[in-house]
């Protein structure tokens, strides 16, 4: 059975979708599709890709729920410089879809709800200042969430 079911073009309902690589992947997500906008419940198991930057395809407030995290973005001062951030549970975090990023995940993983608004353009990774759409990006670079990976 797929881990989705679609009602229409307006309505939608995934559950419990492994991202990265099958045997290990590093979230677990469920989503709620309602007219373009989503609600989605993330499971943390372990941190983004962190060779490059990404960005999103739609603004988006973020709660998380259980753990913490650390969001990881460039120095707008210092282009060899990274800004960590700790975030707490129950502090929303608003996020533009331009804003560049990644997710630090602590061994205990995260959970987290996010807001998302309607999709307004497409999202990438961020190597040497060219945006790279994930399918060219992950078939130059692959997969980095392995089993040891954390």
């Amino acid at each position: 059975m797929k881990p989705y079911r679609k009602f229409g073009n307006l309505f939608q309902i995934r559950w419990k979708e492994k991202l990265g690589l099958p045997e290990c992947p590093y979230l677990y997500r469920w989503t709620l599709v309602l007219f373009g906008y989503t609600i989605r419940l993330h499971h943390w198991i372990k941190s983004d890709d962190r060779r490059f930057f990404h960005d999103h395809s739609c603004d988006l407030i973020s709660i998380v729920i259980k753990g913490h995290y650390y969001n990881i973005t460039p120095n707008k001062y210092n282009n060899n410089w990274k800004v960590a951030t700790l975030v707490k549970p129950w502090h929303p975090r608003k996020m533009k879809a331009t804003n560049k990023h990644y997710l630090e995940i602590p061994k205990e993983g995260a959970w987290t709800i996010i807001f998302c608004g309607r999709p307004y353009k497409k999202w990438g990774f961020y190597v040497n200042n060219h945006m790279w759409r994930p399918l060219r990006y992950f078939h130059k670079y692959g997969i980095i969430q392995t089993p040891d990976y954390q």
